[in-house]
This record gives C-alpha cells, sequence and structure tokens, in this order.
C-alpha cells in the first residue's frame, strides 16, 4: 500500500487542472450570450477592453495577488472569476473523493469481478471504466456551472453547454458498451456458451439504461414544453435533461428531476418572500444541482427507495 500523500499529490494536481479548466469555463460563461468566439480571441479586461498578459491569467492567484483589481485600469474584476474557477477544482476533487477513488489504498489495478452465476474474473478494465467515470463527471459538472451562470443571468441555457454534455454521454454509452461487451464474452467463455456478434455487443444490455435515460424524463417534459407553449418549461431545460439522461440513465436521471424540482421549488419561494423575486424563475441552475446529486448520491437514493419494496 502507498503512502498517503501519494492521495493527496494527486487530488492537489487535479485541483490545479480543474481551476485551469475554470478559468476557461469563465471565458465561455462571458463570451456564449454575447455570441463571441470563445477559441481565438485574446482574453481581455471586461472595463478597459486591454489585453491580458500571460502572467494575468493564472487562475485563482492573479486575483488574489492583484487585489481583485485590473493591472492597468484598477477597476474591480468581478468575484466570478476566482469563484467560478475555484468551484470547478472543488468539485472535480468531490468527484473522485465521493467516488471512492484513493491512490494510496489500490494495491492492485486489476480487480476480481462478479459476472454471474458464481463466475468472477481477475481483470483490469472495471477499475478503468470506474476512473474514466470520474473524470466524466468532472467534465458534466464543469458544462453544468456554464450552465448555472448562463441560465441565472440571461434565462437561456446554452446549446454548447448541451451538445458538451451529450458528447460525453456518449462517450460513457460506448465505453459502456465495451465493458459489458467484455465481461459477458468472458462469462460465455467460462460456461461454455458461443454467443453470436449481436449477443456479444448486446452484452447484459446495459446500454439500454442509458439510452432509456435519453427519452423517458425528456420525452415527458417535452410534452409538458408543447402543451404550455414553453410558459412551464424551456426548451433548453428539456434539452438539457435527455443529455443528462444519456450519461446517467434513466433512474438517475429521474432521481436528478426530482431533486431539481425540489431545489427550485423550496430556493425560489424563499427569494420570492426575502427579496421580491418574480414568479419565473431559471431551472437550469437548480436542474443543474439536481444533476450533480444525482451523480454523486444517485445510487444511494435508489437503493435506499428500492429497499421499502423489498
Amino acid at each position: 500500500m502507498l503512502p498517503f500523500y501519494f492521495t493527496l499529490i494527486f487530488y492537489f494536481v487535479l485541483f490545479l487542472y480543474a481551476i485551469v479548466v475554470g478559468s476557461f469555463l469563465n471565458v465561455c460563461i462571458l463570451r456564449t450570450p454575447l455570441k463571441e468566439t470563445v477559441v481565438s480571441k485574446r482574453s481581455h479586461c471586461m472595463s478597459c477592453g486591454h489585453t491580458l498578459a500571460w502572467y494575468d491569467l493564472f487562475p485563482l492567484f492573479s486575483y488574489l495577488f492583484l487585489r481583485g483589481k485590473c493591472r492597468y485600469c484598477k477597476q474591480k474584476i468581478s468575484a466570478q472569476y476566482p469563484i467560478v474557477e475555484g468551484l470547478n477544482g472543488v468539485m472535480a476533487v468531490l468527484c473522485f473523493a465521493i467516488g471512492g477513488f484513493f491512490p494510496h489504498l489500490i494495491e492492485n489495478f486489476n480487480e476480481w469481478i462478479y459476472i454471474g452465476d458464481g463466475v468472477e474474473v481477475w481483470d483490469w478494465a472495471h477499475r478503468v471504466y470506474n476512473i474514466e467515470n470520474l473524470f466524466f463527471k468532472c467534465l458534466i459538472c464543469s458544462a453544468l456551472i456554464v450552465i448555472t451562470v448562463v441560465d441565472w443571468r440571461t434565462f437561456e441555457i446554452p446549446i454548447g453547454a448541451n451538445i458538451f454534455i451529450f458528447v460525453v454521454g456518449v462517450l460513457k454509452l460506448i465505453s459502456t458498451i465495451w465493458v459489458d461487451s467484455r465481461y459477458y464474452q468472458m462469462y460465455c467463455e467460462q460456461v461454455g456458451i458461443e454467443p453470436t456478434f449481436w449477443q456479444k455487443l448486446n452484452g447484459n444490455g446495459k446500454w439500454l439504461e442509458y439510452v432509456l435515460g435519453f427519452f423517458m424524463v425528456s420525452f415527458v417534459l417535452w410534452l409538458i414544453y408543447v402543451i404550455s407553449k414553453g410558459r412551464a418549461i424551456g426548451g433548453g431545460d428539456v434539452k438539457l435533461m435527455a443529455v443528462a439522461g444519456l450519461f446517467l440513465g434513466w433512474k438517475l436521471n429521474l432521481v436528478a428531476l426530482i431533486a431539481g424540482c425540489l431545489y427550485g421549488s423550496v430556493i425560489h419561494i424563499i427569494r420570492m418572500k426575502v427579496s421580491g423575486e418574480g414568479k419565473q424563475l431559471a431551472m437550469g441552475p437548480y436542474l443543474s444541482a439536481g444533476i450533480v446529486t444525482a451523480m454523486w448520491f444517485g445510487n444511494y437514493i435508489v437503493n435506499w427507495y428500492t429497499g421499502f419494496f423489498n
């Protein structure tokens, strides 16, 4: 077993990478509503327009060193910059910590995997799949931060963020099919079954949970959108729950929807009472919080709920 500091080093490096990504998220948040490019245009001060030098762009640290002011015009820099950067770093660390990934505890990269009917195999693919899934969760969290801030300000979910989540969902679906097919073929070898090509491709059918996740919740929301002519829910919210379902699967996507609606109901009622907010609310931030809840704790919630029927 490795020393504990290996895990500390891993999380520190992960945090640094994530706050760098958080810096790019700020660019997306600021430029997407303005229909500006996020890749070719140099970063600049939003007050004086001065192009920022490389030493002005260290995530978190530049803001602290400059004491929250532009080096050139001395105007205050929005606190959004360090908040988004730091939040992305913290969420990345939480994705791995809540997922139970602690490098110092890994004695063997291979692990015993139960593949059915009392058959177990000593294999590496499952651990790789789990680690890959944790990185995917980090990417989803980053996209959700962009959605939360942009929708909160503009009442519009950027289509680019939804497309990004869709791409991550497709990658996870492909990975799920591959791992599921791999273990199904191993099972067939152990019990002496010769599967057909389509049986190998289908495996144990785990891919279906994610494909259904794309349609089940979003279809109901789409009906609400059509019937209410967009007054009850926005089209961006429907798309968000569709692409989230492709990543989460239908069970966890249902958890995400219920959690998001609860967050929105409770928090917005409080905001209406305290700060006099109107009845209109941006659902993107609350649905995003529900998706994160489902990613981190959804399986526990599903197991807790189904336990009442066992």
